[in-house]
């Protein structure tokens, strides 16, 4: 038997069991006796088994028509890359000549916008020097508003620290006489 075989033949011989197993409990429903625990196992195991085989069924089926939709699919994209590719290469050329003599026009304009660029470029050099001494001096502003900010919050600390003692000393007042 070949290793391929081997799985199909244990799994009809597994169905064949598993077939004989559900007659025999059919027998067993019909003649009205109750059924064990491993019985109605037996009787899912059987279910999930035909359900199993359904949807497999079903996938092939679905595999196959896929296939078969893949296949036309290839056939006509290809048809349609064969007929696009011709029509590329003929474009292709003609735009090669437009290009080339659109290319040798847009050189000199660059060309000439390069000037322009350069000087916008000094012109915003001037700028960020300009920007990084308002960004030092926001941030020396920064620094103060942080120093104020630690100062208010030691303040508030300690205002909540004093709060709690107080209350600490106003509940041993008010609850420690009641308990002596």
């Amino acid at each position: 038997m070949s290793s391929a075989a081997a799985p199909i033949a244990a799994e009809q011989v597994i169905l064949k069991a598993l077939e004989e197993a559900v007659s025999r409990i059919a027998k067993k429903v019909a003649e009205g006796k109750r059924l064990s625990e491993k019985e109605v196992s037996v009787l899912m195991m059987s279910t999930m088994m035909r359900r199993m085989e359904d949807f497999r069924g079903y996938m092939d089926k679905r595999l196959d028509d896929f296939d078969r939709r893949m296949d036309d699919l290839k056939a006509y994209v290809d048809k349609g890359f064969s007929d696009l590719k011709g029509y590329v290469d003929r474009r292709f050329d003609d735009l090669k000549g437009y290009v080339d003599g659109r290319l040798n026009d847009f050189k000199a304009y660059v060309d000439g916008r390069f000037d322009a660029v350069e000087k916008r470029f000094d012109a915003v050099d001037k700028r960020m020097d300009s920007l990084e001494k308002r960004i030092d001096g926001l941030e020396g502003r920064i620094d103060v508003v942080e120093r104020r900010l630690n100062v208010v919050h030691s303040e508030v600390s300690s205002i909540k620290t004093d709060i709690i003692k107080m209350m600490r000393e106003l509940l041993d007042r008010a609850y420690g006489e009641r308990r002596a």
